[in-house]
């Protein structure tokens, strides 16, 4: 989960905003036809293209010696202990071994600028976006986050956070994607799994949302009083979201290339692994594959078409792709309530060629 987040995404890194008692996501919100449309336009254009700054070191004063002593250059900046335990999990403090609170600039060091990444993402997930990461865009993204760090601005998640989705839903994993349009911005509330929040925290708007139709696809479920959903990351659920005040500043590439990679790694997931594949190959076929297709829900013009932007369609191979509107209060009655997508989506994943039965999501696991 994670959200795909940012943030996503994340994903999702936001600047401060005033606050508001309602979660103000669905700016772009428009009548359903209207999307489906612009996806479409958005599809034949896919389809036609194939923080700080780090501080220096106090220099190193002269010694009473005849010559003194050159100063020491800036070193990078270190892992520091927190006051209190940091948050490195959705649920709960983390323990002084897990991921740590750094002083790292967002652009890293000048020996390694993805530093912050190397040392806060899963390792599968890093080696595969590393080339993305290794883009101008990227490195752009990190430089105007430190820019914004050093003009005081704050910025949600903090840093150890932004990609603790890739922490939570290891690649091979990922049965469910949930992309959303802007991250939280209130104080607290991002933590790398879009539309998630903390323990502690109030539920926002739109999750209430999104458990009111959980509710009515299934009357067992019964709405948690909190807000995190670690328990569908860990079920291989991400949520991805790209940023609203940080937008054309860099994530979309990012969070584009983190969607492309899913459905890569879907649309090849049962490669060479069916009966016919292995009658030529001399092989038993293979039971039970690491994956057997993603359901990609898409909610909110700007998901939908980051999804056509990374070439997510519904002929893309082992993918069922579900549009409907935002689950914000300002959407959520336009389609997004009554669409019925979680349990057409559990429904996808539970078919005898999929991953059977029980292999869906527990949304009630949370």
């Amino acid at each position: 989960m994670g959200p795909v987040a940012k943030r996503a995404r994340t994903l999702d890194a936001q600047q401060v905003a005033p606050i508001r008692a309602e979660d103000d996501f669905d700016e772009f919100d428009v009548p359903e036809e209207d999307l489906l449309h612009a996806v479409e336009d958005a599809e034949k254009v896919s389809a036609s293209q194939e923080d700080n700054g780090q501080k220096e070191q106090p220099k190193a004063a002269p010694k009473a010696e005849p010559k003194a002593e050159p100063a020491q250059p800036a070193q990078p900046a270190k892992p520091v202990q927190p006051a209190k335990p940091v948050q490195s999990s959705l649920t709960g403090p983390a323990k002084a071994s897990d991921v740590p609170t750094y002083t790292l600039p967002y652009a890293g060091t000048p020996d390694d600028p993805l530093a912050l990444e190397r040392t806060t993402m899963n390792k599968e997930w890093f080696d595969r976006l590393e080339p993305a990461m290794r883009q101008d865009s990227f490195a752009k993204l990190k430089q105007f986050l430190d820019g914004e760090k050093r003009a005081g601005r704050t910025i949600y998640p903090p840093p150890h956070l932004i990609h603790s989705w890739s922490r939570t839903t290891p690649l091979e994993q990922v049965k469910v994607v949930i992309v959303g349009q802007d991250p939280y911005h209130q104080p607290g509330q991002a933590c790398g799994h879009s539309f998630s929040v903390p323990m502690g925290i109030a539920v926002p708007a739109s999750l209430r949302n999104i458990y009111k139709e959980l509710s009515t696809e299934y009357p067992d479920f019964t709405p948690p009083k909190h807000g995190c959903l670690e328990g569908w990351a860990k079920q291989g659920t991400v949520n991805a979201g790209s940023a609203g005040s940080h937008h054309n500043h860099g994530w979309e590439p990012f969070t584009r290339e983190i969607l492309k990679t899913i459905g890569k790694a879907t649309a090849g997931a049962t490669a060479g692994s069916g009966p016919l594949e292995a009658m030529f190959s001399g092989q038993k076929p293979k039971q039970g594959g690491p994956r057997k297709g993603v359901v990609f829900l898409a909610w909110g013009l700007p998901a939908a078409r980051m999804l056509a932007d990374a070439g997510i369609t519904e002929k893309t191979p082992n993918v069922l792709l579900l549009r409907s509107p935002h689950p914000s209060p300002l959407s959520a009655h336009r389609g997004f309530l009554g669409n019925g997508h979680f349990r057409k989506a559990n429904e996808w994943l539970e078919d005898p060629s999929r991953y059977g039965p029980g292999g869906g999501i527990r949304w009630g696991e949370l």
